[in-house]
């Protein structure tokens, strides 16, 4: 009998020595592969890092052409303000007060005929 518990704990010991090599032989490419994928999570971190740097640089300046631009739509408003208000006061005080202006074509057309009329006499 005491063979065959010798022969029952070698085997078993057998298994478990095949089963730790044949967890060994899968781990091992499984840890490489887990450490190649490290070292290139840490260079793209890098990157990322470079490129938010740029990105902020990028926002700032983008955020101060839009306060030059709010500064000039300001002006631009106020420029249209004034033209709209000179053109009110030219259509109401120049163009409906200066109706008489559409006769002086009659008027010099008129003239021009009497006085063509006078030379033929």
């Amino acid at each position: 009998m005491e063979t065959a518990i010798t022969i029952i704990i070698f085997i078993v010991a057998l298994i478990i020595a095949v089963g730790f090599l044949v967890l060994v032989l899968t781990l091992v490419p499984a840890i490489n592969q887990l450490r190649m994928l490290f070292i290139e999570l840490e260079k793209t971190s890098l990157e990322i890092r470079g490129l938010t740097a740029d990105l902020k640089k990028i926002s700032s300046n983008v955020g101060d052409k839009i306060e030059h631009l709010d500064d000039m739509i300001a002006t631009t408003r106020k420029i249209v303000k004034n033209i709209g208000g000179i053109l009110q006061f030219i259509n109401t005080n120049i163009v409906k007060k200066a109706g008489f202006l559409t006769l002086l074509p009659a008027i010099k057309w008129g003239i021009n005929y009497f006085s063509g009329n006078q030379k033929r006499r």
